[in-house]
């Protein structure tokens, strides 16, 4: 018995640690792990905690601890276990690229790659390990030895694409140029059929104007492979950097009837060559070849027809702008710009059942959009459906941002609300426009009018009469309006020379000029000359209520 004891003695003498220490700490051990597997985070911090209060120096312990404390968020709890651990036992594989990984997620990469060194010396087999060291030297920018690695990393596994792709953007990142080449011509030596590498290396070539070298790349391209995705667009760039944009269009061109290059390019350099070149006096003509490119190539696709439709708006040719226009919407309900075409091509073609028809639609998609409501609101204001057409106006400025555009919704306004006899509102939608646009020519005369209609602020309605006209002294319609508002100051003689003025100025004088005219004569005494003017204005139309009463009796009524 005693001899055992000394034995036990011996063993705790030189491991430091009892049987019963050992068995207690494998226990809560165990149980830690059993904990780890059922993601009990703090079920496992507590058992590897309590295994290490009986074997403190238990590498392993702390190995699982280091993980459970930074899931606990107590991530540099983790980072003091995991560097115990790891000097405990300087020959474990894990432990020391576990401490290696806190390193790298605290930027600490010199401590990452010394570490990792050691791994690639001790397991040199292993790729991943060398592969996780190149990674971080390109992260923290250290490229010279990113490209020993990978020197060694060829050395090990034999030429890899990759890896000299990647010896590649390292060369560029340090602006060696000379030898980017080199690994280009190397890369294309080993992939003779891959073209990609002859882009890459036309792109550097390119870049450092050796045009001519680019060229000879771009040829051998095309022998290789003529439907090339990207030989069109590489060719477009090189002869748009050269000046010679026919050639550089009829790439384009190429480029969108070529089956192999994606959709989606295409249009990037549809947008970006008819954004760059919009003001070039070529450009209509070649949207009417992209636009029939397209629709050639994707028939079903709305691409092709939007841009003719915008090549014939462009061109105010209406119908066939709206032609297109729909057949996009065909492929596209919701499509905005679709819409707007139509819209706008509607009113030039005088079709207003169409444009408040489309209108309507437009809104159904786009109920926040003030254009679709704007053109609702004309549309029912031509067909007198002035209370709608308020109702669109009303709506639609709610959403208007620019205030040039709020201007012109409530000057329509003005106009609808004094024709459904609310004229507080009237005034209210004129004064808004005035207080942003002072020299709005047309709401100072309409305001004017409606004034001087009412007898109401002459003085105000002559002031604003009198700028329309300074504004646009060649209109007729503002010269009756301050002819008229004279005339309702009681100033005859005024109102009858600036309405003779208006007259002469107006080859076909309206029912309505010729009536006012009449009136200011009959105000002068005149009354032989009123009634002559009175039966011109019966004959012209347009004429007032009481134009008829003023004929039969000859005298004036308002």
């Amino acid at each position: 018995m005693k001899r055992v004891l000394i034995i036990l003695l011996l063993l705790v003498s030189i491991t430091g640690y009892s049987q019963v220490d050992k068995r207690k700490n494998a226990t809560y051990f165990s149980k830690g792990l059993e904990c780890k597997y059922k993601e009990d985070v703090e079920g496992a911090i507590k058992n590897f905690e309590d295994a290490l209060k009986f074997m403190p120096n238990d590498a392993a312990s702390m190995f699982e601890l280091s993980e459970q404390y930074v899931k606990a968020g107590r991530v540099e709890d983790g980072f003091v276990m995991i560097r115990k651990a790891a000097d405990l036992d300087l020959e474990n594989k894990w432990y020391q690229m576990r401490l290696a990984l806190f390193y790298r997620n605290h930027q600490q990469f010199d401590e990452f790659i010394k570490i990792y060194e050691s791994l690639v010396e001790k397991y040199p087999d292993d790729v991943n390990i060398l592969t996780e060291l190149i990674d971080v030297c390109l992260v923290s920018e250290n490229y010279d030895k990113a490209l020993e690695k990978l020197d060694l990393l060829e050395k090990q596994a034999g030429f890899n694409a990759l890896v000299s792709e990647q010896r590649i953007e390292i060369l560029k990142r340090q602006n060696k140029t000379k030898e980017m080449i080199a690994e280009l011509k190397r890369l294309i030596e080993e992939n003779p059929e891959n073209t990609r590498y002859y882009h890459m290396l036309a792109k550097v070539y390119m870049e450092n104007k050796k045009e001519k070298d680019a060229v000879k790349l771009y040829e051998q391209i095309k022998s290789i492979d003529p439907t090339d995705p990207y030989i069109n667009i590489s060719l477009l760039e090189y002869y748009e950097k050269n000046g010679d944009m026919d050639k550089a269009f009829d790439e384009l061109l190429a480029a969108i009837k070529n089956k192999n290059l994606d959709f989606n390019t295409k249009a990037n350099i549809y947008d970006y060559w008819f954004n760059k070149f919009q003001d070039s006096k070529d450009i209509d003509r070649q949207a009417l070849q992209v636009g029939n490119a397209f629709i050639e190539n994707y028939p079903d696709n709305k691409m092709g027809y939007l841009v003719l439709a915008s090549y014939y708006i462009n061109r105010e040719e209406y119908r066939p702008c709206r032609d297109y226009a729909m057949k996009a919407l065909k492929y596209d309900p919701s499509n905005f710009a679709a819409w707007q075409y139509v819209v706008l091509s509607d009113g030039p073609l005088q079709e207003v059942d169409s444009l408040k028809k489309h209108s309507l639609q437009a809104l159904q998609f786009y109920p926040t959009q003030p254009v679709f409501y704007w053109f609702a609101g004309v549309s029912h204001a031509y067909n007198k459906q002035d209370e709608e057409a308020i109702s669109y106006f009303e709506k639609g400025r709610k959403f208007v941002v620019d205030k040039k555009l709020l201007a012109d919704f409530d000057s329509y306004l003005g106009d609808l609300y004094h024709a459904v006899g609310e004229a507080e509102k009237s005034y209210q939608a004129y004064d808004r426009v005035l207080n942003f646009d002072p020299d709005n020519a047309l709401v100072l005369n309409n305001y004017a009018y409606y004034l001087s209609l009412q007898g109401l602020e002459l003085d105000k309605a002559l002031q604003m009469a009198t700028h329309a006209i300074e504004l646009d002294p060649k209109s007729i319609y503002y010269a009756d309006t301050y002819a008229w508002v004279l005339y309702k100051l009681g100033r005859y003689q005024d109102a009858e020379k600036a309405m003779k003025k208006c007259l002469d100025m107006d080859k076909n004088p309206s029912g309505s000029n010729y009536e006012h005219y009449g009136d200011i004569l009959f105000k002068l005494g005149k009354t032989a000359d009123a009634v002559t003017y009175w039966d011109k204005a019966a004959k012209a139309g347009g004429g007032s209520k009481f134009l008829e009463q003023k004929l039969n009796d000859k005298t004036l009524y308002e």
